[in-house]
């Protein structure tokens, strides 16, 4: 078999041939470029369309928050309350009845005069009524304890005084009876403390200078007392004097009503008060009674509505004008504000169209001397739009503020300096964190178990506890804000960074380098650390998320930034308002002016995914393992 084989494998030279004998062989070159470490991770990154578009809008926003400030013509610095609680309002989208302009109210009291005896509807107390969407209008009642006549119903409430034996009260007004008439005292009690002596005595008077006892109240429920048969001698007019004495002077009594049953009454009562018209009986004060009289469960019919916040704030408006202010308008305006009579009032007088005056209601008398010449005060008419020279009406596409600035620009005035916090304290920590690394990774052993446990003590910390010590020292602002996000924050750059040397501080070049006499910092810093650069950026990236959202958590908590503070970044200045601070200052309007929380709101939360994603992305983009990979 091996001879066969053998004999197999002899074949005749003959039959082979040289190939490209005389030719010249030369190299080709690649057709393809040679791609870099980060030409090929700028490839992985844009491939990922997902992260790029998240890239995109990042980019988006740290420019609007660089230039919109800058750009903008809108005001953000100066208090104008005229324009206060603007809602949005957006070209385009006011037309599909989104961003209209349209604001809403809700528990505003309605004038009790102006219900519909039809729809049984009341207008609020409002001389701009002629704004309101009538087919929004609704009305409900709404506990109130104020002592008004807006606010009707509930129970009346007797407290006594500390070191006080009672209270006492008296009718505020004098009560007609007739002994013909059979009247009787009606005293409906809601409720007496059972458990301490309390007792409530019911005098009438006075007769003489006296007041007499009718009877005494222990129990709640109705109690009636027939004047006449208990003291045949009393006056035609009389008040009724209400005394509750308790030994326990933090329990209180309460009433319900208080009313007089007649024969000649038409409905059963002459005299009748409750809620507002009782808690107008006058407290009467001695030695031992002194109280107060509350009022508890009463009722306000109020009502919700939407309207036109724009025409309503750029329409006409009242106003107590200056005498230099109105001479300075007629002077400015010259033929525009041509003076007519009045038809209507004969104490004023109207002024042509176009004039940022409508009319004048009225001269007042007051005047002062200024340089010889009386200047007068006018209640006046204006057109708001003409008298703050706009030529339209503005759009305010976030809406305005409580100080009647512009919250688009508002909000990137707050992006710009939260960005701005977020940023620099991500360098102090990216530069604790790699430097604290860097020696406890390449040194090891001893300072690396001595710097680790220094670290794990600081990271154990409560940031509660650190808050709470930098308030107590210097107190809320930029300062503490700064001072709590470091402590802690280089924590985890750190240990990316160690990890990264214990990970390349025994490859060989650096072995070699060693070898060569290289020096401690060189090593670390020329050979190290910039192998492992890639990864610590790429997981330093996603600190300033989240030191943006721990900035704005504090500043909504009042322990930041907040307006009035004026500090510089990189000699750059900043301005107290942050996202934190203004979703500080929309939290209690959530219900009247939403767009307040909204939109801040809104945009960090576009920041905060945004540059998460993107930091996912330079993660993935700079892995070395994806190296070529699509």
């Amino acid at each position: 078999m091996a001879d066969m084989n053998k004999k197999e494998l002899n074949i005749d030279k003959s039959q082979f041939e040289f190939v490209q004998q005389k030719q010249k062989i030369y190299d080709k070159k690649f057709e393809t470029k040679p791609i870099g470490y980060f030409k090929d991770a700028m490839i992985r990154f844009s491939k990922n369309r997902t992260n790029l578009t998240a890239s995109i809008i990042l980019g988006v926003l740290i420019l609007l928050s660089i230039f919109l400030p800058i750009l903008s013509s809108k005001n953000a610095e100066t208090l104008q309350e005229t324009l206060s609680y603007l809602p949005p309002r957006i070209p385009v989208l006011e037309h599909l009845g989104i961003a209209d302009g349209t604001g809403s109210r809700y528990d505003q009291p309605v004038d009790l005069s102006t219900i519909d005896p039809e729809t049984g509807l009341g207008l609020p107390f409002s001389t701009q009524v002629k704004y309101i969407h009538m087919d929004t209008l609704e009305n409900y009642y709404k506990g109130c304890t104020e002592k008004d006549d807006q606010c009707f119903g509930g129970q009346i409430e007797l407290r006594i005084d500390n070191n006080k034996t009672g209270v006492e009260v008296i009718s505020n007004q004098w009560i007609a009876i007739s002994q013909e008439n059979n009247p009787v005292l009606e005293i409906n009690v809601n409720s007496i403390p059972t458990d301490v002596q309390g007792k409530i005595t019911v005098l009438v008077g006075p007769i003489g200078s006296e007041y007499r006892e009718v009877g005494v109240i222990t129990d709640s429920g109705v109690h009636t007392f027939d004047l006449f048969d208990i003291h045949s001698d009393l006056p035609n007019s009389i008040k009724v004097k209400l005394r509750y004495e308790s030994s326990d002077v933090l329990k209180v009594v309460s009433f319900n009503s208080v009313g007089i049953i007649s024969d000649d009454a038409e409905d059963k009562y002459s005299y009748y008060v409750d809620g507002y018209e009782f808690s107008q009986y006058k407290l009467v004060s001695s030695t031992d009674y002194s109280g107060a009289i509350l009022r508890a469960n009463g009722q306000r019919l109020m009502s919700s509505f939407k309207y036109d916040a724009y025409a309503e704030r750029f329409g006409d408006k009242f106003m107590i004008m200056g005498g230099v202010e109105y001479n300075r308008l007629l002077a400015e305006y010259g033929d525009t504000c041509t003076i007519s009579p009045d038809p209507d009032n004969a104490n004023g007088w109207l002024f042509s169209e176009g004039c940022p005056m409508v009319r004048v209601i009225q001269k007042n008398s007051d005047y002062v001397v200024v340089g010889g010449e009386k200047l007068y005060t006018y209640q006046v008419i204006i057109n708001f739009q003409i008298y703050e020279d706009y030529d339209e009406i503005p759009y305010f596409w976030f809406g305005t503020s409580a100080a009647g600035k512009d919250m688009l620009k508002l909000i990137f005035i707050g992006l710009r300096t939260s960005l701005s916090i977020g940023l620099l304290v991500a360098i102090i920590n990216i530069t604790i964190g790699i430097i604290y690394g860097a020696i406890s990774g390449y040194y090891g052993g001893q300072v690396d178990i001595i710097m680790e446990r220094f670290a794990e003590i600081i990271g154990r910390i409560p940031w509660l506890v650190t808050l709470s010590i930098f308030i107590a020292l210097i107190g809320p602002g930029i300062k503490t804000l700064i001072y709590v996000m470091v402590v802690s924050g280089w924590i985890g750059v750190a240990s990316v960074t160690r990890t990264q040397f214990y990970r390349y501080k025994g490859r060989e070049y650096v072995l070699a380098s060693r070898t060569l006499g290289a020096k401690d910092g060189r090593l670390i810093f020329r050979h190290i650390l910039p192998n492992g650069l890639g990864t610590i950026i790429t997981s330093s990236i996603l600190m300033v998320p989240s030191l943006i959202f721990t900035e704005a958590t504090l500043s909504y908590l009042g322990f930041g930034i907040g307006h009035g503070q004026s500090f510089n970044i990189l000699g750059i200045p900043m301005s107290g308002v942050s996202i934190g601070v203004l979703l500080a200052d929309g939290r209690n309007q959530l219900r009247q002016n939403p767009h307040l929380t909204l939109f801040p709101a809104i945009v960090i939360s576009i920041l905060m995914i945004t540059f998460n994603m993107f930091g996912n992305a330079l993660r993935d983009a700079f892995n070395p393992a994806l190296r070529g990979s699509e």
